[in-house]
This record gives structure tokens, C-alpha cells and sequence, in this order.
């Protein structure tokens, strides 16, 4: 049985997953399956300190934000199986934007010019960027 949470309506900035909140949709990316709470905090980078219960806690947010949904495990309906509704790329698009908005009044291109004037680029990444702008310039 697959369950999704329907409830109260949240603003588009509280609709994104928080940092702490990526971290479980990262591993859960990472690993592409369902993961049950336990399983999704085993499995979380060693450098974090979050506690099974503060994980619970984040992945009931998720599921109230609509970035996760879970089915109930046929044998135990104590166990949840959590799996992510929105892909990387979706999430990754809509917290650039909110970025753009909140810090760049919405001005994509200074947003831009900001995170690339901040650190240096390797010829790859120049390469990337100039195939981007392409085909930008082929769009029109």
C-alpha cells in the first residue's frame, strides 16, 4: 500500500527540503531503492550526527512536503519503506530557483555569474559551461 500525505498548505520556500532534510533524499537517491528509517540512517555519511529519531522526524517532514511517499511492509506494519517522489534534478532546479529569488531578485544570470566567479573552473567544467551557453544561443 502506497501512502502520500495530502494535508495543509506550505509555502513554495518551505516545500524544499533543508539541509539536514537532503541528506536523507541524497542517500535515498544514492542507494535507488526504498529505504526503511533504520536502513536510511545507517546509511548516512559518517560525518553526520542526526540520531534515528531525528531522522524519523525529517522524514516525516518529507512526507508532509510531498518529496517522499512509503508503502507499509506486508509482514511487519510497524516498518515503513521510504522512497523519494521528486528526482535530484527536480529538487536540485527548484532550490536554485528559490535561491535566485531570494538572493538575486530572481536575476538568474547574476546568480550565475556570483557562484562562478567564486572558485575556479577545471577545463571540463569551462567546456560544460560553453555547451550550455550553445545551446542557450540555438534556443532562442
Amino acid at each position: 500500500m502506497q501512502i502520500q500525505y495530502t494535508g495543509g498548505a506550505m509555502t513554495k520556500e518551505e516545500m524544499l527540503p533543508s539541509e539536514s532534510e537532503w541528506m536523507i533524499m541524497e542517500t535515498l537517491w544514492r542507494c535507488g531503492h526504498d529505504l526503511t528509517s533504520a536502513q536510511i540512517c545507517d546509511k548516512l555519511p559518517k560525518s553526520s550526527t542526526m540520531t534515528q529519531r531525528m531522522v524519523r522526524v525529517l522524514i516525516n517532514r518529507l512526507c508532509k512536503k510531498g518529496m517522499l511517499t512509503y508503502t507499509i511492509d506486508p509482514d511487519d506494519s510497524r516498518v515503513y519503506h521510504y522512497m523519494p517522489v521528486k528526482s535530484r534534478e527536480e529538487c536540485r532546479k527548484a532550490k536554485s530557483s528559490a535561491f535566485a529569488e531570494s538572493f538575486f531578485e530572481g536575476n538568474r544570470l547574476s546568480a550565475a555569474f556570483t557562484l562562478l566567479d567564486a572558485g575556479k573552473l577545471s577545463d571540463d567544467q569551462i567546456k560544460e559551461l560553453e555547451n550550455i551557453l550553445s545551446r542557450a544561443k540555438k534556443n532562442k
